[in-house]
């Protein structure tokens, strides 16, 4: 084995530790996730419009909408929450890049799968992103994507 294997907080050897945390961030999981007390499901950033939509619908219902918490992946799972379906949306990989694009003028939570040199030598991204009721994949001029800054 090389000295220079990167090692996980246990001091193993980071491809062989089996605590959650570890296999988590190896399949390109967060490690720490957003729940509510009230909620279903974890999501990968307070911000997500669909934990911001359900908290919106709680206040309107007269239900108390908790703030959101960061907490382990681990935690989330063994309290039986689901994924988020916009967090994790299907047929989207682990490592997809959490990003905005501009839809129609609004701003909207996506995730770039890849980037490619268009014929007029400007970068586009292909991305993944939920505009009205269900999710679109679209190649996006570099100027209609930014890089998502919200603190996950």
């Amino acid at each position: 084995m090389a000295e220079s294997a990167e090692r996980c907080k246990h001091g193993e050897v980071a491809e062989w530790c089996g605590e959650s945390e570890c296999l988590a961030a190896r399949k390109g999981l967060p490690v720490r996730v957003w729940r509510t007390q009230q909620g279903q499901v974890y999501h990968r950033k307070p911000t997500c419009e669909a934990l911001v939509a359900g908290q919106r619908l709680a206040v309107q219902e007269g239900r108390g909408a908790s703030a959101p918490e960061k907490v382990p992946l681990s935690d989330a799972m063994s309290a039986g929450l689901a994924e988020c379906f916009h967090c994790f949306p299907e047929n989207v990989p682990l490592d997809a890049k959490s990003c905005k694009v501009l839809v129609e003028g609004t701003w909207v939570d996506g995730f770039l799968l890849e980037w490619r040199r268009g014929a007029d030598n400007r970068w586009k991204g292909l991305v993944n992103y939920r505009w009205k009721a269900g999710r679109r994949v679209s190649v996006k001029d570099e100027a209609e994507l930014t890089r998502d800054t919200d603190k996950r």
